[in-house]
């Protein structure tokens, strides 16, 4: 079941990226970014979302920067919804297999 946030509800981000990112890589969050970064030997991949919406994300061979104002989790993926734009952040099948570990 997808889970919806404002990006002003950041402390429930904040919550809810940590537990989807639990033991799949390093995970770092303040009051002001919540980032994941996979770990040597898995796919090379990462997400930084900032409190004021900006955010940033890297898979091999492509890379986004925009602003969200919604922020949505599902088991293995992270929607980011802004004014113009809906990206599906999708945790790397490598990454996932992890949380059975």
């Amino acid at each position: 079941m997808a889970e919806e946030f404002e990006i002003t509800q950041w402390a429930d981000i904040v919550s809810k990226f940590t537990k989807t990112f639990n033991g799949l890589g390093t995970v770092l969050h303040n009051e002001k970014i919540a980032s994941f970064t996979s770990k040597a030997p898995d796919v090379e991949t990462g997400i930084a979302i900032y409190s004021d919406g900006q955010f940033s994300a890297a898979m091999p061979l492509h890379g986004i920067d925009s602003v969200v104002k919604k922020v949505i989790f599902s088991h293995e993926s992270i929607t980011l919804k802004g004014d113009s734009m809906d990206y599906t952040y999708r945790i790397p099948p490598q990454i996932l297999k992890r949380r059975g570990e």
